[in-house]
């Protein structure tokens, strides 16, 4: 029976090298021009990105299988002499043999199921077809084995210690894996060859079914993977709860593995996508083949100066340590260098607040997207002075500040009086956003999340789209800040029917009489202003209060120009006089209304434009 066995791991062995052959010749075949379009091209994925690798994994399996095999002989050998070998001999080979042959069944309806989804290319179907009646011949013969030994067995009794665990080994993962992408071929199929994506949910089957070192074959033969997790990453709450049974060797190999994936993941923690994203940056950094006067190399070094480590240099330097180490401490928590321009953004402060304390996430608006100089680092120096202001307003709290550049902002062009940049952002903050409840109340065991929304110009378009019902979010914010805003969308008709807790209650709006950038915004867009009364939001002060030393803010930026005015259509605040500067009103009252805190709003709040 031992001999048997081992003659039909040989034959199965022969059947996948049949099969990964006649794969080999679909996909070359792919390659030769003589076959094309989109619905090819998805085939050609799908054998190259799963189905190849998942019959290497077989044969794995088989090899394991194999080794058991000569295991169980080698130490029959040595049990043989104390007359006990007959009983257990017939025991353990019948779960061989029962392992193999639902092997057998498993690699058969694989077979059959790409066979089907691949009826328009005769000469593969064919093939596979043919593979299938030799698995039916190897079939027979297993369950021919299993009759036999059945028919010798009579009892049953423990297994020797030493062959425990023997024969474990199956094609449940790859096998699951490869039907996963057959019924995502099928489903494209069905849909038109533009159909391409994966859903959410089967990206989280994904990470859920295959191992770290898979997901990595993956995304080496399909590096589109990644931005497809970055558009519709799964659900927050189903990532944190997967992410939490994970021991933490296991989460190492998976940020590893894909640190690109993990790195960008809503309903992970900070200190995971910072760790994930910090291992994809340093391999960008020594990655010579990026321009460095490329945006992904202009970004790069953006990157260095946010983190405040852009002096630093020499061998083996530990970035992420080094990061942290700043006052305050800061962490990469995004990173997307597969998009053009690329993605990305820095956490300010302390990761623990996730934990027991309060997470604001800022959006910026026209003019700050990557891929210029100074971009990610002057927004994240506002995220910082608005931090640091929150632990002033708020002592004994732990706070983190998100500078948040995660979608493309108009530049100052006609893009800015549209609203398709503010929707596109504004659908993957919803999900960042859903991602910080989870990652807060899942994995950070935090009884209460909060998470608020500080957002200038453009960035108030984005943030109130990102909070409307037509992207709704799974869970609430605690507030929402809109600064010198650029109009929100007339589908939004008032802040109550935004996701924030409390309503109306907890939106606040300011502008400086100063900024007339943002009223021009509004007029020519014609998007209405989020300080009229109708809207129903509150309103503070960002005039400036000499009583309490508290400075106005004299034009539409965040951070002021120094000597740099500006144009005529575009003026700049003067030193000192930003939103979010230091010693101004607007960051004070900024500080206050994200945290909640109304009774250290400087002046109080009020409805519509005028007191």
């Amino acid at each position: 029976m031992k001999s048997a066995l081992a003659d039909s791991l040989a034959t199965a062995e022969s059947v996948i090298a049949d099969v990964k052959r006649a794969c080999g010749r679909l996909t070359a075949a792919l390659h030769t021009g003589d076959l094309s379009g989109k619905a090819y091209a998805a085939v050609d994925a799908l054998f190259t990105g799963v189905i190849v690798p998942s019959l290497g994994d077989a044969e794995a399996d088989i090899a394991a299988l194999r080794r058991d095999l000569e295991r169980y002989e080698w130490e029959d050998a040595k049990v043989s002499p104390f007359g006990v070998l007959k009983e257990v001999e017939l025991t353990i080979q019948l779960r061989a043999v029962t392992t193999q042959r639902d092997a057998t069944v498993l690699l058969m309806e694989r077979t059959e199921e790409t066979a089907t989804a691949l009826s328009a290319l005769p000469m593969v179907s064919e093939g596979l077809q043919l593979a299938n009646r030799r698995l039916e011949l190897v079939l027979a013969q297993l369950e021919k084995d299993m009759r036999e030994i059945e028919d010798r067995l009579r009892a049953l009794q423990h297994f020797d210690a030493a062959t425990r665990g023997l024969f474990q080994s199956g094609l449940t993962t790859t096998t699951v894996a490869a039907m996963l992408a057959a019924s995502v071929s099928k489903r494209r199929q069905g849909a038109g060859s533009g159909s391409t994506d994966w859903t959410s949910s089967e990206l989280m089957n994904l990470l859920s079914l295959l191992k770290p070192e898979e997901v990595k074959r993956m995304l080496a033969r399909n590096p589109g993977l990644v931005q497809r997790f970055w558009d519709a990453p799964p659900a927050a709450d189903t990532v944190a709860t997967w992410w939490k049974v994970l021991t933490p060797a296991e989460r190492e190999k998976w940020c590893q593995a894909a640190p690109s994936i993990i790195g960008n993941l809503p309903g992970l923690d900070a200190d995971t996508r910072i760790h994930a994203n910090m291992i994809q940056f340093q391999r960008d950094l020594h990655d010579r083949s990026i321009d460095p006067k490329s945006p992904r190399g202009i970004v790069i070094r953006d990157i260095l100066k946010a983190l405040g480590v852009d002096r630093i240099s020499g061998p083996g330097l530990d970035y992420e340590e080094l990061a942290r180490a700043s006052d305050p401490s800061r962490g990469l928590l995004a990173y997307n260098s597969s998009h053009q321009p690329p993605l990305a953004a820095i956490a300010v402060g302390e990761t623990r607040a996730e934990k027991s304390g309060k997470v604001t996430w800022t959006v910026p608006g026209m003019n700050s997207g990557l891929g210029e100089p100074d971009r990610l680092s002057g927004w994240t120096h506002a995220a910082a002075n608005l931090y640091q202001e929150q632990q002033t307003v708020e002592r004994g709290v732990a706070h983190l500040v998100v500078a948040w550049i995660g979608y493309e902002p108009p530049t100052q062009d006609a893009s800015v009086l549209q609203g398709d940049r503010a929707r596109e952002g504004a659908g993957r903050l919803s999900k960042e956003l859903d991602g910080q409840w989870a990652a807060d109340r899942i994995l950070g065991g935090n009884r209460h999340p909060f998470t608020a929304v500080v957002a200038h110009s453009y960035g108030t378009t984005v943030a109130a789209n990102a909070l409307s019902a037509d992207n709704a979010m799974s869970y609430n914010v605690q507030s929402v800040v809109l600064l010198a805003s650029a109009g929100l969308e007339r589908t939004i008709p008032h802040a109550d029917t935004l996701s924030v807790d409390g309503g109306a209650g907890r939106v606040y709006v300011s502008q400086s009489s100063q900024d007339h950038v943002a009223d021009a915004g509004r007029t020519f867009s014609r998007r209405p202003d989020p300080r009229d009364a109708e809207f129903g939001a509150k309103v503070f002060s960002s005039e400036g209060d000499t009583a309490r030393d508290l400075e106005p803010t004299d034009g539409h930026d965040t951070t002021g120009h120094g000597t740099d005015t500006g144009g005529l259509f575009t003026p700049h605040a003067t030193k000192g006089h930003g939103y979010l500067d230091p010693g101004t009103e607007s960051i004070r009252n900024s500080a206050a209304a994200a945290l909640g805190l109304d009774g250290k709003i400087n002046g109080g709040t009020h409805w519509g434009k005028n007191r």
